[in-house]
Order: structure tokens, then C-alpha cells, then sequence
């Protein structure tokens, strides 16, 4: 039988950092800013996997409770679950090991008296850095796409963390179930003015980096209207099915090069020879060869040149032609011709079909397969003479 006073909580598995100690010149361990995210774990399966989904080299670690394992990461952003949890913002004080103070501003709650956090910041004394409190915010996240159940401390020592991560803290306390974030580490800076120092020194910028939680899946009023167990179930499953269609995408197998050549004699008409361009390309394997296959077949089978008429008795001289039969028109380029001409000059710019289409969109309003010959071929012209980017 549970203890029902017991609350229920997910294994920590590991840690997210936003920065790591580095040696001076003298041999000091000092702290250090990184521009990506930073994992530490005591399991090395872990790191290996969290690597393997966003880089970085997997380097043994010295933890402050023994061996760990850590990645610095290339990446800003991730996609994490938030567990339901309580995120209330302390100013802590931690010396020789261990945490002397703990408060909320108004009372230190390890000795149940008047917190000395803030009043040691507003006096007039200098106090040494290391006497001041820092703020300090820690929440548990679930990373998305790493394999695990357990949970990832995420901890923060600024003012603007400790401002911003409680939003939505009473909601994600009473969440149902975890809900989906996106965590990005953003760069900000903030410059201090001391009119103590030397003019040219009056004005000190200051780089940190911050913990950033996004919900885009949600509104202001979906969040603060008690709909948010609602929108966390149909953003999970949406971002599951997405998740299928790519794993599904990533499981089908590629082509060579010479099964694209063995293809092209298939092809029965403009449209599958676009079909395999684009295939192939997508594949890698769009080579010189696959390239004058594509063409040459492109040219077989599209519209053959009209045949020379035979001639026509001219009519006597004494009966000139009809003025309004005498018409000049300009024969409209084939729009298959044309676009395989787009798909090839496109290939060298790396854009598949689809960017070729948004592109084509952009600059005439409407769809490329309701576009006549003149208007591919301003289209093909644009893209050569650099108009089209």
C-alpha cells in the first residue's frame, strides 16, 4: 500500500549546464560562459546519446559526488518535457561545501529568522562577492528525443532566470502530465555604470547567458484559462506523429546513381523526369550522368518540333493578302522544357522541388503548374541573372 503522503517524483538522470570551470594562468578553477548547452551525467550510455543527437565530443568528467561523464553540445535548443513540480526562486549562499542560506527575500527558511540576503546587498559596506547570495532557480526536464524517464536538473544563478522560468509555475505544478517545451540558452548583455572608476572605464558590459523555457504551443489565454492539460495532450500527440513521419522518412532507403540511370528509361512523361530530379538530388546522387540522362530524356519526351507545312500555291499577284491575316506572334516557350531547365540551373543551388515552388510562388503570386511558358521562363531568367535568391 503507497504512503499517500508521499509525492511521487521522476529519477534524476543527469544534468543541464550553461557553462563549466575552467584553469587560469595561476592554476584557479574560474566559471565560464558556453554559447550551447552542456550535459553531465554518471552515465556514460546517456552523454553517448544525447551526442549523438546534437554533437559534441563525449569526455570523462570530475563530478562533485565522483566520475561523470559530459558533452558540450552544438546546439542552443532543444526540445524538453516539463514535469509537473514546484519552481520557487531562492537567494542562496553556499560555503564550504554546503548551503548556509536559503531564503525568499523576507525569511531565511534554514533558520526560520529575517533573510540578511538582500540586506547585505543594500548596505552601504563593501561586502566581498563571495559573502552575496545569488539567485538561484532549479527545475527538472525531460529531454524529448533522448531515450530515458528519468529528469535533467537544470539550475540558474541569474536574476532574470529566476524572473522568468516561474511563470508559469502554478500551471506546471497542477499539470496532468509532463507538458512540451522548448529550451534555448539566449545570449544577453547588460551594461553597469560605476562613476568610481576612470571615465573610460565608467561603463562595463556584461555577457551572461540564460535558460529559456518556450511554450509555442499554447496561448495566454489557453495558459492562464485552465486549458492547459488540454493543449499539453494534442501538442503530444502532435509532435509524436511528426516524430513517426520522420522516423518513417529516415527508413527508406536511398538509390544509387546507376539505379536512377536504369529508372530514366522508365520515365513516360516530363512530369516523373522531374519526379526522379528531384529524387535524386534528395538522395545525393545527383551526378553528371544521372543529370544528362534526366535531360536527355526531358528532350525525347517533350513536344516534338513541328513538321515544315508543304507549300501552298501563291495566289496571283493581283490579289494581295487580307491586312488582318498578316499576324505576328511569339510562340510561347513549352513550360516542361522550361521547368526542367529551372530544376537543373536550381540543383546548383542545392534547392530541391519545394524550394523551387516557393520561390516560383513568392515571385508570381500562384502555383508553378498554373503557370504558362513566358512565365517559367521570366522565372528561369530571374534565377540566372541573381534576382531570385
Amino acid at each position: 500500500m503507497a504512503i499517500k503522503t508521499l509525492q511521487s517524483r521522476l529519477t534524476q538522470v543527469g544534468v543541464i549546464r550553461l557553462g563549466r570551470q575552467l584553469l587560469s594562468k595561476n592554476n584557479k578553477p574560474y566559471p565560464a560562459k558556453l554559447e550551447t548547452l552542456r550535459f553531465t551525467s554518471a552515465s556514460k550510455g546517456l552523454i553517448d546519446a544525447v551526442a549523438a543527437g546534437y554533437g559534441g565530443e563525449v569526455q570523462a568528467w570530475k563530478g562533485p559526488s565522483g566520475p561523470e561523464w559530459e558533452v558540450i553540445t552544438g546546439v542552443k535548443e532543444i526540445p524538453v518535457l516539463v514535469p509537473p513540480q514546484r519552481i520557487d526562486p531562492n537567494l542562496e549562499h553556499w560555503g564550504n561545501g554546503f548551503r548556509d542560506r536559503m531564503c525568499d527575500g523576507e525569511t531565511e527558511a534554514l533558520r526560520q529568522q529575517q533573510c540578511l540576503c538582500l540586506a547585505l546587498q543594500a548596505g552601504a559596506r563593501r561586502v566581498d562577492p563571495r559573502e552575496l547570495c545569488k539567485p538561484t532557480t532549479r527545475m527538472s526536464l525531460m529531454l524529448a528525443d533522448i531515450p530515458s524517464l528519468g529528469t535533467w536538473k537544470l539550475e540558474s544563478h541569474g536574476w532574470n532566470a529566476a524572473a522568468e522560468l516561474p511563470m508559469l509555475a502554478a500551471s506546471i505544478e497542477s499539470a496532468p502530465q509532463p507538458i512540451p517545451a522548448r529550451l534555448e540558452v539566449q545570449r544577453r548583455e547588460k551594461k553597469d555604470f560605476d562613476p568610481s572608476k576612470a571615465e573610460k572605464d565608467q561603463v562595463e558590459s556584461k555577457v551572461f547567458m540564460v535558460p529559456v523555457l518556450h511554450f509555442d504551443w499554447i496561448t495566454p489565454a489557453q495558459a492562464f484559462g485552465g486549458e492547459l492539460g488540454t493543449a499539453a495532450r494534442a501538442a503530444l500527440g502532435a509532435t509524436q506523429a511528426q516524430r513517426h513521419a520522420i522516423e518513417a522518412a529516415k527508413q527508406q532507403p536511398k538509390l544509387t546513381a546507376e539505379q536512377y540511370l536504369t529508372l530514366v528509361g522508365e520515365a513516360k512523361n516530363v512530369q516523373q523526369v522531374r519526379a526522379l530530379w528531384t529524387d535524386a538530388n534528395a538522395d545525393g546522387v545527383l551526378t553528371a550522368a544521372v543529370k544528362s540522362a534526366l535531360e536527355a530524356q526531358a528532350a525525347k519526351l517533350g513536344p516534338k518540333k513541328a513538321t515544315e507545312p508543304a507549300k501552298q500555291p501563291e495566289p496571283p499577284a493581283a490579289t494581295p493578302p487580307p491586312v488582318d491575316e498578316v499576324v505576328d506572334v511569339e510562340v510561347a516557350p513549352d513550360p516542361d522544357q522550361v521547368w526542367s531547365q529551372i530544376l537543373e540551373v536550381a540543383g546548383g543551388f542545392g534547392w530541391d522541388t519545394a524550394a523551387v515552388e516557393q520561390r516560383f510562388a513568392k515571385a508570381f503570386g500562384k502555383p508553378s503548374n498554373v503557370a504558362d511558358g513566358f512565365e517559367l521562363a521570366r522565372f528561369l531568367e530571374s534565377i540566372r541573372g541573381g534576382e531570385v535568391q
